[in-house]
C-alpha cells in the first residue's frame, strides 16, 4: 500500500448511473429489472457508510419513474443526493462547484470497458480503497461484500 491519503471529502463517494447499470435495460422506456446483486452490493456500501448518488440523465417524468422503481426496491433513501453534489463537495469547493459530479469513483455502463457485474464493482472498491491508501471516515473497509 502507497501513501495514505484523503478521499474528496473524508467519506467515500461513490456515483452511480441507472439505465444499464442499476437495471438491466440501458434504455429508457422499457420495464425496469434490478441487475444481478445490485441491491445487495448498494446497500452494503451504504451499511458501511459510503455516500452514494444518483448521477443519471433522466430528468422530469422518466427521473419521477426511476426514483418511484428505486422506493419499491427499498433502495431510494440510500441516495444522498440526486444528479447533484452532495452538500460536503459543495461546502468544500464553495463557491467554485464544478457541473460535473464529484465523486471518487463512477460506476457506469457506458464506461470503456465495463460490463455490469455488481460483485465485481464490490470487490473493485475494496481493492481501490487498500491501492489508493484512502482513510474512509465513518466507514469500514474489512469484511469485503
Amino acid at each position: 500500500m502507497g501513501k495514505t491519503k484523503q478521499t474528496i471529502t473524508g467519506d467515500l463517494i461513490l456515483g452511480v448511473d441507472f439505465d444499464g447499470n442499476i437495471t438491466t435495460e440501458p434504455d429508457m422506456g422499457k420495464k425496469l429489472v434490478l441487475q444481478p446483486n445490485c441491491k445487495d452490493v448498494l446497500l452494503s456500501w451504504y451499511e458501511k457508510g459510503y455516500t452514494l448518488v444518483l448521477w443519471t440523465c433522466r430528468t422530469g417524468p422518466s427521473l419521477d419513474e426511476a426514483l418511484s422503481f428505486l422506493l419499491e426496491n427499498d433502495l431510494f433513501s440510500i441516495f444522498t443526493s440526486i444528479n447533484d453534489q452532495v452538500p460536503l463537495v459543495v461546502t468544500k469547493y464553495h463557491p467554485h462547484v464544478a457541473r460535473k459530479l464529484g465523486a471518487d469513483i463512477y460506476f457506469d455502463d457506458k464506461n470503456a470497458m465495463t460490463t455490469v457485474n455488481w460483485l465485481d464493482y464490490a470487490a473493485f472498491v475494496e481493492d481501490k480503497i487498500k491501492l489508493e491508501g484512502w482513510v474512509i471516515d465513518g466507514a469500514t473497509t474489512e469484511g469485503a461484500y
